[in-house]
């Protein structure tokens, strides 16, 4: 089985499963690249740290979602064991795709950027991808996991990343390189890297 046929194939076992749920990512995505098109650079930045990025935690909570339907466990888990690192791949590449138009679109404007965003956004990018699957793995239910996602996505927004204890993740104010930005970035990653760790450790035990 060629590569190119295998991720067509797991592709259509998404749509099978989730329908246009698993396109909702690429709506927010022609919304967003509307709204940058005539946003200032600093509030696109914001836009897109706050409301693209963190789809990758849908689209992982989604996709994953099927495994905890009733007497569905036996038969699906094997198929996602087997194929969880394209799965992640595949979904890093389309998000990728749509990032980097994103980003061109802010960049048309003639500014450039810090490339402590760029590791920034990668840092987010993977933090949500893997508090997403340690999330939907925890609670066992899609609905449970994504209300404790939006909260946490909703209350970082509405609080701009202060007030509520627990560690925060986006940017609101500079976007340039000072020790408190780093300090953030490398704790999102060490995150991204302890909820990676529990979703597989999840989703490999006996």
């Amino acid at each position: 089985m060629s590569m190119l046929f295998l991720i067509k194939h797991l592709f259509s076992f998404d749509w099978k499963l989730h329908k246009t749920a698993i396109l909702l990512p690429v709506f927010m995505f022609f919304i967003l690249l509307v709204h940058i098109s005539t946003a200032s650079t600093a509030s696109s930045l914001r836009v897109l740290q706050t409301a693209f990025l963190p789809w990758i935690a849908w689209t992982i909570i989604l996709h994953l979602q099927p495994i905890f339907d009733e007497g569905a466990r036996d038969t699906l888990l094997p198929h996602y064991r087997k194929w969880i690192f394209l799965d992640i791949l595949r979904y890093t590449v389309v998000f990728l795709s749509m990032y980097i138009v994103l980003i061109g679109m802010i960049l048309r404007h003639g500014d450039s950027l810090s490339p402590i965003v760029y590791i920034h956004h990668v840092s987010i990018f993977l933090f949500f991808l893997f508090f997403g699957m340690a999330l939907i793995w925890l609670t066992k239910n899609f609905e449970f996991a994504l209300s404790i996602l939006l909260m946490y996505t909703l209350l970082e927004i509405v609080t701009k990343g202060q007030f509520m204890p627990w560690p925060h993740v986006f940017q609101f104010e500079t976007f340039e390189f000072d020790t408190l930005f780093v300090s953030k970035i490398g704790t999102t990653f060490i995150l991204a890297i302890f909820f990676m760790m529990m979703g597989l450790f999840q989703m490999y035990r006996r």
